[in-house]
């Protein structure tokens, strides 16, 4: 043992003497006398009122809804439509030769085999999981071929003017009226398990003719390489409107164009027979669908001030002003800050919207951005919180941390700027204020939430708010 050991041991001998099990007055000792820290437990309130959802709001997601409805009652009406552009995926393949396309023409056995069936055709098909209203009321679905591309590196909102990207003045390529219980499928098809609801909407035959030419022109054939050529050269994709018929909304999952054709295969003994194939060009995550949504008498709701609404898709949301002052100062600081938003009754009728599954909290001024990013809840400048069917509230456990960014910047501004809290507020104007936004989750292949988008589906709740305050239930330190 050298001479350094030997200290050292002989250090920690005479400290583990020093101590004292009795740790009873360790706090008292570190708090100088006068300095005692007080936790308290209290209410502040906020005030809320009824706004129109900003048309800035990006749109965004692969879903679109499609329709028109007016509500019992109130006389509130909202018609939808959209545009999709359609992908075209790298490697895309058909076989060699396709019936009645340039010189392919198919030995007559097989020629007999298609008899009065075409050799080709095109369809549309809307694909959608539910709908919203009446499902034995008959709509009109007219379809557009796009005549100007859709630019990606464009923002578009739920307020964009979508005759410019098609002829308005010219007849639509395709009219199909339909219902959502979908007569033109057959009982036994609907009863399936696997059955997926589906819209079809035939489309010219010039159409399937025009893509398939272009396909075996070796001229043209690099057209197909992937969703921007094919997009740029064959089809810049539709535009669907609902022009008939009130009392029901699609919410649609895909638009795909199908292309349907028919080959010549051989069996092993060489003999030719028919096949029929088809093409797809979805509508997906790779490419742009814009939807507009347009309200009518929405003023009743935004003038009961007796309450707060909130409608959606992009309808009305339900602004709240923070009382910062109230919850924040220089000798107290916030622990916690319970939001707790109560929904109220409303008069029943047919077709009501349900309520919202999941709000999303957050600054005002950050709601564009958010959606514009896919961006997930931080905790600190924004929350989701889903609705309780058994108390019928949304519950924001703690808000804390957003007073303490809203407070912290407001000192920071002052502290640069050199004005005092009425500058400061002149100069930013929603400061203080937060919106809810009906949302819906996004999830990955593993069910995992990886962003959320403006919920598009039909839902309303009433929130006791307006002239009655809204509670945040808080615990603050005092030093």
């Amino acid at each position: 043992m050298n001479l350094k050991t030997t200290v050292c041991s002989f250090l920690a001998v005479l400290f583990l003497i020093s101590c004292d099990s009795d740790t009873s007055g360790l706090g008292g000792s570190l708090t100088p006398e006068g300095d005692a820290i007080t936790v308290t437990s209290d209410s502040c309130f906020a005030t809320s009122r009824t706004i129109l959802c900003p048309d800035s709001i990006e749109i965004s997601g692969t879903g679109s809804i499609l329709g028109h409805f007016t509500e019992n009652g109130s006389g509130t009406t909202i018609h939808a439509e959209y545009i999709t552009q359609l992908s075209c995926m790298e490697g895309f393949t058909i076989p060699d030769s396709v019936y009645g396309i340039g010189e392919h023409q198919f030995p007559q056995q097989v020629i007999d085999q298609i008899g009065d069936q075409k050799p080709f055709y095109a369809n549309l098909r809307l694909y959608y999981t539910s709908f919203f209203g009446d499902s034995s009321n008959t709509m009109t679905i007219d379809v557009f071929p796009l005549d100007k591309m859709v630019d990606v590196k464009r923002r578009y909102y739920q307020d964009t003017d979508l005759s410019e990207f098609y002829d308005a003045d010219a007849q639509p390529m395709a009219s199909i009226t339909v219902s959502a219980w979908n007569l033109q499928n057959a009982d036994s098809l609907r009863d399936k398990s696997t059955y997926y609801p589906n819209i079809v909407i035939p489309l010219p035959d010039s159409l399937a003719r025009f893509i398939l030419e272009s396909y075996y022109d070796p001229a043209r054939k690099h057209y197909f390489d992937g969703s921007k050529a094919f997009m740029e050269n064959v089809l810049k994709g539709f535009y669907v409107r609902c022009t008939h018929g009130d009392g029901t909304m699609f919410y649609i999952d895909r638009s795909v164009l199908q292309v349907n054709l028919k080959t010549v295969a051989y069996d092993e003994d060489e003999e030719p027979y028919l096949e029929s194939l088809m093409a797809e060009f979805p509508g997906n995550s790779e490419v742009l669908q814009i939807n507009t949504i347009k309200w009518d008498g929405l003023d009743t709701q935004m003038a009961d001030n007796g309450c707060t609404w909130i409608r959606s898709p992009y309808g009305l949301l339900t602004e709240i002003e923070l009382p910062i002052d109230s919850m924040r100062d220089e000798v107290r600081v916030l622990n916690s800050a319970q939001l707790l938003l109560s929904s109220a009754v409303t008069d029943s009728y047919r077709f009501k919207p349900s309520q919202p599954s999941y709000l999303l909290l957050i600054r005002k001024d950050k709601l564009r951005s958010f959606f514009r990013r896919n961006s997930l809840p931080d905790a600190v400048e924004s929350f989701v919180s889903g609705y309780s069917t058994k108390f019928g509230t949304y519950t924001y456990s703690n808000i804390a941390s957003l007073v303490e960014t809203i407070y912290s910047e407001r000192a920071d501004w002052k502290k640069q700027n050199g004005g005092d809290n009425d500058a400061f507020q002149a100069a930013n104007p929603n400061w203080n204020k937060v919106v809810l936004v009906p949302v819906s989750p996004v999830m990955d292949t593993r069910r995992t939430i990886i962003s959320y988008n403006l919920d598009l589906r039909m839902h309303q709740v009433k929130l006791i708010g307006g002239s009655t305050p809204i509670k945040i239930k808080t615990i603050r330190t005092k030093f």
